[in-house]
């Protein structure tokens, strides 16, 4: 979708008001800048009348740093506020011309909002980034990155958001509010000081222009997991009454580990006779604690440790709440954390350690390759408790826990260490590269039997992401084309490129090789149908996987794939390796709107397999963006004319 405004003479008095404003930040030090609490409610719904007396920010410097110019084609403001519940922000854009296509946040109208730990010096591997924008005619709110992993999967529906296009002014206004629990561990009650990073992405008749409130080259690369932002104070008031938030220090922790619960409570006046109770409950576990507090007036900020003792593997709910002088209730909260208890973890150690011993592990090839399945999860587990930041999502170690659980009962039985058919669960193989567990995901269909040969669907995921979320849509997929009868059932897998963003070039190719030699060795695959499916980057590496491999596959598809990979890779361009496509068939599929990977890859690549005589379909999606379309049932219609019966 397209809309332009033009520019109207009304727009130039807030354009003056802007490079006023832009003076005044470029005079301060960015340690200096900040958020004042606000002393009213915002009301999120895009007018922007609760935002009269908050300070505004310009949004008006390069990636590089450099200072932008006002002009009347663009210019971008900004205003922050918060309360004990949610930070707020909104965004002003006067705006030539406005143009909303498929990820608009990243390829322009649009903005990012990042948050980030300061303190680890200008670049910090602790951070949120946030999209905003309008695709089509929704409005999109997402977690784009965290910590360096893109696109996380936290569902952020209680973000609010509101959008509002001023045809008369040209201006685009974003108003929104996040609660702070998405932005755990930070809350300006605990910690007066945060960074900051608004990135606006202008797009203009195709060409996009980007600024930004501080200068940060890698605000959306995947070469770096760093992000830079602005230091700011945020400002507590001194409220009417009564202020109130709680938090715990982790949400996961060692059994023997340190557990704390901190409330903060801003205070008009001093009181007494303030209790704070709290009660913590698992499958196992049942304890609560009651805590007298007195308040002055000022934030005060207690911290309550949980007892210590024998903690039992699982997850806990903690309930929290704090009650006045009268005994009447003023705030409860909850919150989830997971406690590993060490001693289980080692003990899962041992337990392998005997099996490799026993009778079955020798004998059986099966039952020997499936144990890295289970092995790979302890290490994941160790991994995650070691290295992963104090607020990651626990849902990980959950899950873990829960396979761990089905595959020892697999082997207690003398099976393979593999999950049920009719389900998806990662697979783990032991790297000939390198020794390492390589992970990749595996939909088994529920009517898989070991007796018959089955097709095998590869599926190559696109860049800076793994293949988690790859699996379940083209699983989703054929689960559709299966209700309608349009395709034989087949395995499917999607390995984890290594590295995630080398294309599938060096190891990571290779890897993908492994996974099919792997899986073959677990499951009954019939070596003649093996089809090659990639997407973006993943296309790429399903051109080049197949050139190099020709006589592995028996049909390739391509989706919205380049023929070369990012100067900073060392890899093929397609157009050199297609004389060695004879015997393959090829079905490609493009945008020919592609901001991402340009239609002409896949142009130039088709009339290379016209002038060689390969066997190819081609469809171009006019109008579609580089994720923009949905071409799965022409894909399965021509795999049911590939697929040897």
């Amino acid at each position: 979708m397209r809309v332009i405004y033009r520019m109207t003479r009304t727009s130039l008095v807030a354009l003056l008001t802007i490079i006023f404003s832009g003076w005044l930040l470029a005079a301060q030090n960015p340690e200096e800048l900040k958020i004042f609490q606000t002393e009213k409610k915002i009301t999120v719904d895009g007018n922007l009348d609760d935002w009269d007396r908050v300070p505004e920010f310009p949004i008006n410097t390069s990636p590089g740093g450099e200072k932008i110019e006002a002009t009347p084609g663009m210019q971008i403001t900004a205003h922050f506020s918060y309360d004990a519940e949610k930070f707020y922000a909104a965004v002003k854009a006067l705006d030539d011309s406005f143009e909303f296509p498929d990820r608009s946040w990243r390829e322009g109208d649009g903005l990012y909002l990042t948050f980030l730990d300061p303190y680890q010096g200008n670049g910090s591997d602790r951070f949120y980034t946030f999209g905003f924008s309008i695709e089509g005619k929704r409005k999109t709110k997402l977690l784009i990155n965290k910590d360096g992993e893109f696109f996380p999967g936290v569902r952020v529906t209680d973000i609010e958001l509101e959008i509002v296009a001023d045809e008369q002014n040209s201006t685009l206004t974003y108003e929104i509010a996040i609660p702070w629990k998405y932005v755990r561990p930070f809350h300006p009650f605990f910690q007066e000081r945060w960074g900051i990073n608004l990135v606006y992405v202008d797009r203009d008749r195709g060409k996009k222009r980007i600024v930004l409130l501080y200068p940060d080259t890698g605000f959306d690369t995947e070469l770096t997991d760093k992000r830079k932002g602005a230091m700011f104070q945020f400002v507590n008031h001194t409220p009417k009454e009564e202020e109130i938030q709680t938090a715990v220090d982790a949400s996961h922790y060692y059994h023997d580990a340190k557990k704390t619960l901190s409330c903060a409570i801003n205070a008009p006046a001093d009181k007494s006779g303030w209790t704070v109770r709290y009660e913590l409950s698992s499958a196992q576990v049942n304890l609560s604690r009651v805590e007298e507090i007195a308040l002055q007036k000022r934030m005060n900020v207690f911290h309550l440790d949980l007892e210590k003792r024998e903690y039992p593997t699982g997850s806990y709910d903690l309930s929290v709440g704090i009650l006045d002088d009268k005994g009447s209730l003023r705030f409860t909260s909850n919150h989830r954390f997971f406690i590993v208890n060490r001693e289980e973890l080692e003990g899962f150690k041992i337990r392998v350690e005997e099996m490799k011993k026993g009778e079955l592990y020798a004998k059986d090839e099966r039952f020997r390759i499936s144990l890295p399945t289970l092995e790979a999860r302890m290490d994941w587990i160790r991994d995650y408790m070691k290295q992963s930041p104090s607020f990651s999502e626990i849902e990980l170690l959950e899950e873990w826990y829960e396979e761990i659980d089905i595959l020892f009962k697999n082997i207690d039985l003398g099976k393979p260490a593999l999950f049920p058919p009719g389900s998806i669960g990662r697979l783990v193989h032991s790297s000939e590269v390198d020794g390492s567990f390589q992970p990749y995901s595996a939909s088994i269909p529920e009517g898989y039997d070991e007796k018959k040969a089955i097709p095998l669907f590869v599926t190559l995921h696109g860049s800076g992401v793994d293949e988690r979320n790859t699996i379940l849509e083209v699983t989703r997929m054929f689960l559709m084309a299966k209700f309608r009868k349009e395709l034989p059932e087949m395995i499917i897998i999607a390995p984890k490129a290594r590295g995630l963003s080398d294309w599938y070039t060096g190891d990571s190719g290779k890897e993908v090789i492994e996974c099919i030699n792997h899986i073959k060795r677990l499951y009954n695959i019939d070596e003649k149908n093996i089809i090659l499916d990639g997407f973006s980057m993943g296309g790429y590496g399903a051109w080049r996987l197949s050139l190099f491999n020709p006589k592995l596959f028996k049909a390739v598809i391509i989706r919205s794939g380049a023929i070369s990979p990012p100067s900073h890779i060392q890899g093929e361009n397609i157009l050199d390796l297609l004389e060695r496509s004879k015997g393959l068939r090829f079905f490609i599929v493009h945008g020919d709107q592609d901001n991402a990977v340009p239609v002409k890859d896949s142009r130039e690549a088709v009339q290379k397999l016209v002038e060689l005589g390969i066997d190819h379909k081609y469809i171009e999606v006019k109008g579609a963006s580089h994720i923009g379309y949905n071409k799965w049932s022409d894909i399965f219609d021509w795999l049911k004319t590939i697929i040897s019966k």
